[in-house]
């Protein structure tokens, strides 16, 4: 079951993400200021372009497996060129 409010505060402003270096998921509530480890099945991550489940974490992005859209990544800078993500959120 996704969680979509923060357990502590009943606030609907969260963000749900995955830390790359942790190897869990997170859930940070803007009100409160709390910052909680969650499962998979709480996450309920979906691509934010194709609407997609099939999301994969590897050591360096998370990315969709449909579409190919890289949702974050653990670095500002590849092959010496900054880089933007349009959709997704650099840890």
């Amino acid at each position: 079951m996704p969680i979509l409010k923060c357990p502590y505060c009943d606030d609907e402003d969260i963000e749900i993400s995955y830390n790359h270096k942790r190897r869990q998921y997170t859930l940070t509530c803007f009100n409160c200021d709390n910052y909680i480890k969650i499962n998979a099945r709480q996450a309920d991550l979906k691509c934010s372009e194709c609407e997609s489940n099939n999301i994969v974490h590897d050591d360096y992005e998370s990315y969709c497996l449909d579409c190919g859209l890289v949702l974050s990544a653990t670095s500002n800078y590849v092959a010496g060129f900054k880089i933007v993500l349009d959709w997704g959120l650099i840890l």
